[in-house]
């Protein structure tokens, strides 16, 4: 009978803070969308190989919730005057922190890996392109936090979507300045998932790629966006 008050007490929480039922979707849907790479023209071959590592600050999905993502990727990059395509390894650990819902406030482990495959089309006008690509992929979620969706959806104190495997797609389009033979940057427009809608502003200088995203804040929607923002590097490995 307690089990079943308790119950019952987090799910009016959940429905006074919110006014429904919380839905919660893998943490990494949260996450800015990961850059085309676009070779500079000192480049000695089409295809590279990168190792990278970003890092997500992002707001939580409800009030008071926060969310804190490292990840860690392996990248092959194909470039040619007209065609980009990058494939990409990644792994991915962070702390997501659930408020306002009783016994499940409290920093929840998240770990994942995945894979991701991108095109872009471009044109090019002497130093100048533009262009637009697709990207798609799978991984799977766990830890603390996937337990935390699985559970409280099961006593339907929330409503989770997706389960231990996620599927991503997205499209931008994507517009490169070459500034030297070292020196690309690009702007890339990401809408889909992950981060919903999420403007990167990429650099590769000398062979190695810096980026970051914004992950603007959007209540508004039935998947809310949370705010955040992301920084990533990406070192060639051509070079070593």
């Amino acid at each position: 009978m307690k089990k079943k008050l308790k119950i019952l007490s987090a799910i009016l929480i959940a429905i006074s803070t919110s006014g429904c039922l919380r839905t919660y979707y893998p943490a990494i849907y949260s996450n800015g969308a990961p850059p085309m790479i676009f070779e500079t023209n000192d480049q000695d071959t089409l295809s590279s190989k990168y190792i990278g590592a970003d890092l997500l600050i992002s707001n939580g999905s409800y009030k008071d919730e926060s969310l804190y993502l490292i990840k860690g990727s392996y990248n092959k990059a194909y470039t040619t005057d007209h065609i980009n395509s990058n494939l990409k390894l990644f792994g991915y650990t962070g702390i997501y922190k659930v408020a306002g819902l009783y016994k499940y406030n409290g920093n929840k482990s998240v770990f994942g890996l995945g894979t991701d495959l991108s095109f872009n089309v471009n044109f090019k006008f002497n130093r100048f392109k533009m262009g637009i690509g697709l990207a798609g992929g799978v991984g799977t979620e766990f830890g603390g936090y996937y337990s935390f969706r699985k559970t409280a959806d099961q006593e339907s104190i929330i409503t989770s979507e997706t389960g231990l495997i996620y599927f991503t797609f997205s499209f931008f389009p994507v517009f490169a300045y070459q500034f030297s033979e070292s020196t690309l940057l690009s702007f890339q427009m990401n809408f889909g998932l992950p981060g919903g809608f999420s403007p990167s502003f990429v650099l590769n200088s000398n062979n190695n790629i810096y980026w970051v995203s914004y992950l603007p804040l959007n209540e508004n929607t039935e998947f809310p966006i949370n705010g955040g923002i992301v920084l990533g590097f990406m070192l060639n490995l051509n070079e070593f």
